[in-house]
């Protein structure tokens, strides 16, 4: 039976003690070293419980020393100013299920575009106002939210 323990400069740790992060990134070891020698890997939400700049460190390792092919999805944007550099390395999935791969547009960076809703298909159009109607906006809110506390405490 072996366990793993992380060993750093002036401390060790048992993986299971672990971040979330780290215990992503030692799950992540055997695909990324994969795709490193030149198989081709899927990861589904590549990004989660890892921090930007591990995800982009770690994307710009790959792009340089990678022999093989990721493919991945990802609900970070981070990466796409890591991968605008290579042509044909972002492709964009509509609420319709169309692929629609990433051209250079000007000046603008993907991360933008996207963000901005101006990825055709994309369904990213969210503006903080939206949040409104779902958790409010403030004044007349407290004024409604006073009011129902008052009626529950019994007061009117």
């Amino acid at each position: 039976m072996c366990d793993l323990v992380m060993v750093y400069d002036s401390y060790k740790i048992h993986a299971e003690f672990e971040s979330t992060g780290i215990k992503k990134l030692i799950k992540l070891f055997v695909y990324v070293r994969e795709m490193v020698r030149g198989g081709i890997v899927f990861i589904d939400e590549f990004d989660s419980n890892l921090h930007d700049v591990y995800l982009c460190a770690l994307l710009e390792y790959l792009m340089e020393y990678g022999e093989g092919q990721l493919c991945f999805t990802t609900h970070n944007v981070g990466p796409m100013d890591v991968l605008k550099q290579h042509k044909k390395s972002i492709d964009f999935l509509s609420e319709d299920h169309q692929i629609y791969p990433w051209k250079t547009n000007g000046n603008y960076s993907p991360s933008k575009l996207y963000r901005n809703g101006m990825i055709e298909g994309s369904p990213f159009n969210v503006d903080a106002i939206d949040f409104i109607g779902v958790f409010g906006t403030g004044e007349e809110d407290t004024k409604r939210h006073e009011t129902q506390n008052t009626k529950i405490n019994g007061i009117i």
